[in-house]
């Protein structure tokens, strides 16, 4: 059997055994990178890979450099900023991570000629909820059925046209904006995630 052949099947193993589309793609050399969305945090992919390769089935996959990434789309991000903000751990974070930029002097980007000036909470929430990404096994899951309604709220506050792709995408950028906003409204304020608009070259 090929190798081709046995990356193939052993792509198919890991989709089947993790729940989600998974691809086995050769990069150069030895080296192959097994990529997917959603599902599985890279280390628990690393555990099904090895897991395969210590049987009979993919021999001639063993002696090559698999690499393991998966991407984070925009309802993940979203999903995983709105479980930390209904859990109460989503605007201490942004405080503590500001405080942190603060304390290392870390600059802020110049601001465009058309667009706000972003905070340091609006970058520490970026990077939070990265964090969560990165750390969550199956991010596209609602941590709870309250969550649907702000996710699509989120999701939608985030989509618009971008003139790089010439259609209608999510950003995390924008999302960002808006959940940021939303944390810094007044109490009685609604609980809406409204859209925020801000020009790309701002980000």
């Amino acid at each position: 059997m090929s190798r081709s052949r046995q990356a193939a099947l052993l792509a198919r193993h890991l989709s089947e055994v993790t729940g989600i589309e998974v691809e086995l793609c050769y990069a150069s050399g030895a080296r192959w990178i097994a990529m997917w969305a959603d599902g599985p945090r890279q280390e628990e992919m690393r555990v099904h890979l090895d897991t395969a390769l210590a049987g009979s089935g993919y021999v001639d996959m063993r002696d090559r450099e698999i690499d393991c990434h998966r991407s984070t789309s925009g309802r993940a991000w979203a999903a995983r900023a709105v479980a930390s903000r209904r859990e109460g751990t989503l605007g201490p974070a942004i405080a503590e991570g500001a405080a942190h930029r603060r304390s290392l002097g870390v600059g802020m980007p110049r601001p465009g000629v058309h667009g706000p000036t972003h905070t340091h909470e609006y970058y520490a929430l970026l990077r939070y909820v990265d964090d969560l990404c990165r750390g969550t096994a199956y991010p596209e899951r609602a941590s709870a059925p309250e969550d649907e309604p702000l996710i699509g709220q989120l999701l939608a506050a985030g989509t618009g046209d971008r003139a790089n792709t010439g259609g209608s995408t999510v950003s995390e950028y924008d999302m960002a904006t808006a959940l940021l906003a939303a944390e810094q409204a007044p109490a009685d304020s609604p609980a809406e995630l409204a859209a925020v608009r801000v020009p790309e070259g701002d980000r």
